[in-house]
């Protein structure tokens, strides 16, 4: 009885064994024993690891390799033993996808927790038992011995992928590497391609290179999310970017696919109808993005609508080319094969995703490879692209230089007549610039013989010298003739108490505007002046003023009603001043114009009535004025063309009050050194700028 017992005993031990126990040797190591281990499936997330331990009989074998769940947000659990026949003792477990949410592995022990490793996507990177993209965990094993073990899985409604993959230390690194290689060459090509059409767009400005750029660069971004290095690179610590970048990239893709087709193959002009599709995908994709920023059921969901609205805008794509060939319209080969290979590639992988088809190979690859052949064949059409760009880039230069050379025979065409224009027009403005030059010229004889009888009228300063050896006059006219003038004379006056009094008189004026309407006031003026030397009734400066201002209104008003011009309001603004000799008494009388008399560098001012000379025949007889002189006195008569006169390093006015320190400031120089120093000081003012005025000063030394 006890042989039969035995061998049913070994019979169901080497069944269960054979069911649920992993025995690893040499040469399994680095399979995939998902078969040897048994799935639970918590829908509720209700149960806790205690509980798993008492429900052994709620657990059913796997029954792939590599088993795989399709797009859920239950909690999964994985029971299995190990029993080490190897000559190892270290061992790494990898299961589950890199972007599942929680993997956490327990060691159990006689039905209790004895350690715990957790690892997922939701952990930050530097806590990960293993710092490794994919989920690993370390496993120590004495030769022969065993250890239970369970997994918990969770996912937010991506898809779970279960591989139990034992393999030692060393050989997983060194497949690992392999990984690596491949794995870089795959992301530099994507990269490479990225950056280089979006130069060439930068380039051409043909927006169809962008949206190839940006779509390669969506490509790049997927998988490198996909295979856990985004995680290891990019989001270490954000957990929420984790979360939603599998939907934002997975929608991105088919976005500037779409984008970039309608763009390569114009379909805006071609096939209206299917436009609009293209925009509808586009507006349903983004759509879809923004769900997966909503927690909770709507965030689940996100996961297979982007899976079906990608592998439908796939359909679009390839029933829009259907048509496009259809109507015979040119597309490049390059960009057929891309297409297709796309298509078979990605749907592939959407079908792999909704678990239709089951095949490990095609889930991991089918995706890379058929996104590296589509972008090396895309780039190939792109290729072409740039060329027929050049092409046409090279027909439109060659246009333009036709028409260039045809623009340039019209212009040396219309060179040759404008020359002859040119040519007329200048000998008829040669002939107008003779005729100019000619009336300029009688012009300026004019106005300089108007000079030469202002400056008859004027006493020359040899002639001033012999009466007064000690003055001096500084003018300087803006034009060839001036509208201030100075007037000094020597003359007796008929007072009744004084008779054969000898009297200096001397005055600056400053007349009406300046060059020649000015000069024909002045010159009026200077022959008044000369008259009151002969009238009687003239004997001290307001007396003068009076005479003055009689005449010279009458002057320029005699026919006023013969030309019906009205009153001329033109006259004259001025300081007269009567030195007597040999007493030293100073007669004043001014018409706006006041006197300066500087005695010990101080200034006296006596400032004449507010009423100029010229403007009206019945006017306030002229004030006069009496001052006592001393030896050493400086008197000094001006116009407002010194003060007035713009220029320093702001271009303003020099103003009075610099002017009379200035004056001040010489007043104990010679006549002459005076004069000169006035002229200097102008100058360095008025700099570059233009005169603007005539500039009459007189200063006499008692």
């Amino acid at each position: 009885m006890k042989t039969p017992l035995l061998t049913l005993l070994l019979i169901i031990t080497s069944f269960v064994l054979g069911q649920n126990g992993i025995i690893l040797t040499d040469k399994n190591l680095g399979e995939s024993f998902t078969k040897k281990a048994s799935l639970l499936e918590d829908k509720g997330h209700l149960l806790y690891v205690n509980d798993i331990l008492l429900m052994e009989s709620e657990f059913k074998p796997c029954e792939n390799d590599v088993e795989k769940i399709q797009f859920t947000s239950s909690t999964f659990w994985v029971k299995f033993k190990v029993t080490n026949s190897s000559s190892y003792n270290h061992f790494i477990l990898e299961t589950a996808r890199p972007i599942t949410d929680k993997v956490i592995l327990y060691e159990v022990k006689n039905r209790e927790v004895v350690s715990v490793q957790k690892n997922g996507d939701y952990i930050p990177f530097r806590l990960k038992p293993i710092l490794h993209r994919k989920s690993l965990f370390p496993i120590d094993l004495e030769i022969n011995e065993t250890k239970e073990y369970l997994i918990r899985l969770d996912s937010d409604g991506e898809n779970i992928r279960l591989p139990l993959i034992i393999n030692h230390n060393i050989a997983f690194y060194e497949n690992d590497n392999t990984d690596l290689f491949f794995n870089g060459f795959y992301y530099g090509f994507l990269l490479l391609v990225s950056f280089l059409y979006f130069f060439f767009y930068i380039g051409s400005r043909d927006r169809s290179l962008l949206y190839y750029s940006i779509y390669v660069l969506s490509i790049f971004l997927l998988q490198f999310t996909l295979d856990g290095f985004a995680a290891q690179f990019i989001f270490t610590e954000s957990l929420f970017l984790k979360e939603v970048s599998i939907v934002i990239h997975t929608g991105l893709s088919p976005i500037f696919f779409l984008l970039y087709v309608r763009e390569y193959v114009k379909v805006i002009k071609q096939i209206k109808i299917w436009n609009r599709a293209y925009l509808s995908g586009i507006i349903i994709l983004c759509f879809i993005i923004l769900l997966t920023f909503i927690r909770g059921r709507v965030h689940e969901i996100a996961y297979p609508l982007i899976n079906i609205a990608t592998f439908i805008t796939l359909l679009v794509v390839a029933f829009s080319m259907v048509l496009t060939f259809s109507k015979r319209r040119k597309v490049s080969i390059f960009f057929v094969i891309a297409i297709i290979t796309l298509l078979v590639g990605a749907i592939l992988y959407i079908l792999s995703n909704l678990n239709i088809i089951k095949n490990q190979f095609i889930e991991l690859y089918a995706l890379k490879i058929g996104s590296a052949l589509e972008v090396l064949f895309l780039s190939l059409a792109m290729g072409n692209k740039l060329r027929d760009l050049q092409l046409d880039k090279e027909k439109a230069q060659l246009e333009s230089l036709e028409s260039l050379e045809e623009k340039n025979k019209l212009i040396d065409n219309q060179n040759e007549m404008l020359e002859t224009q040119v040519k007329e027009r200048t000998e008829e403005l040669e002939f107008q610039k003779e005729q100019v030059l000619e009336k300029n010229k009688e012009i300026i004889d004019s106005i300089n013989y108007a000079k030469r009888l202002q400056n008859a009228l004027i006493p020359p300063l040899e002639a001033v010298k012999k009466i007064k050896e000690e003055l001096f006059v500084l003018f300087q006219p803006k034009d060839i003739v001036s509208g201030d003038f100075y007037w000094i004379t020597e003359t007796t006056t008929s007072y009744e108490d004084r008779p054969n009094s000898k009297r200096l008189l001397f005055t600056a004026a400053d007349c009406t505007g300046h060059g020649v309407p000015g000069a024909f006031i002045s010159i009026i003026g200077l022959n008044i002046f000369n008259q009151t030397l002969k009238e009687k009734t003239v004997n001290d400066p307001a007396q003068a003023l009076d005479f003055l201002n009689k005449e010279v209104y009458n002057t320029v008003n005699k026919h006023k009603d013969r030309f019906n011009e009205g009153v001329i309001k033109d006259g004259m603004d001025l300081a007269i001043c009567s030195i007597n000799m040999e007493t030293l008494e100073l007669e004043f009388s001014g018409a706006k114009n006041p006197l300066y008399i500087i005695r010990d560098k101080e200034l006296i001012e006596l400032k004449g009535d507010k009423q100029p000379i010229g403007y009206s025949d019945k006017v306030t007889p002229f004030s006069l004025q009496k001052f006592t002189l001393k030896k050493g006195d400086m008197v000094y008569s001006s116009t407002d063309g010194y003060p007035d006169h713009f220029g320093g390093p702001k271009g303003k006015k020099f103003k009075y009050k610099p002017f009379k320190d200035l004056l001040i400031s010489i007043s104990n120089e010679s006549t002459e050194k005076q004069k000169e120093l006035l002229a200097q000081k102008f100058e360095d003012w008025k700099g570059n700028l233009e005169q603007l005025d005539d500039v009459c000063v007189v200063g006499v030394r008692i």
